[in-house]
């Protein structure tokens, strides 16, 4: 089982709460499945640039001369090929910081992650499942873009089945237990983890 581990926390690991809820979910998945073997996209490290009109000709040029080998496309060929997914990342205006949309860009990649038929996108990845990990300090409610949008992505275009989301919420609010809310968090994300 090939897992994606995509890391899009920005603070130090031993600060970053989503982080801490991501170890949790990849320690409890690889304990209940030995065979794993997880990759993982830090995304900070990484430093991928947004595509400007210039890579994105670029990039539209290799897909055409059947170029999918170039190192450009090597976090859509990750993407395609993971069995299962994992996002961390903490929960930033209402949605989740830059790098991830920037690595978003960098997966839909037509002819390796999603291809046209019949004038519509079908998805080339072969995860069933992506499992999205998120913590804030005060509560999400209704307004979950980031959520949202990783699930219309995946699920829309590149043909990941299922979307599961743990959150850690109202972390920083007046009256919060944040120790609790993350136990209670990670116990989920644990549970989820031994049932996929």
């Amino acid at each position: 089982m090939h897992v994606l581990f995509i890391d899009a926390c920005p603070r130090p690991r031993e600060q970053s709460r989503s982080y801490r809820l991501g170890v949790a979910f990849l320690d409890a998945y690889v304990a209940a499945h030995p065979d794993a073997r997880v990759e993982t996209m830090r995304l900070d490290e990484m430093q991928l640039a947004p595509l400007t009109g210039e890579a994105e000709a670029r990039r539209s040029e290799l897909i055409d001369r059947g170029r999918p080998d170039n190192v450009m496309f090597a976090p859509a060929r990750s993407f395609a090929l993971a069995e299962l997914i994992v996002v961390c990342a903490p929960y930033w205006d209402f949605a989740f910081p830059a790098s991830l949309k920037v690595l978003i860009e960098h997966v839909c990649v037509r002819t390796l992650t999603f291809t046209y038929v019949n004038d519509r996108p079908v998805g080339l990845c072969r995860a069933q499942d992506l499992v999205y990990l998120t913590t804030s300090g005060s509560p999400i409610g209704a307004n979950n873009w980031g959520g949202d949008y990783l699930r219309a992505v995946t699920g829309g275009l590149l043909g990941v089945k299922r979307f599961h989301q743990i959150s850690a919420e109202g972390l920083d609010c007046a009256a919060a237990d944040p120790e609790t809310i993350m136990k209670d968090a990670i116990a989920r994300a644990q549970a989820l983890a031994a049932g996929l």
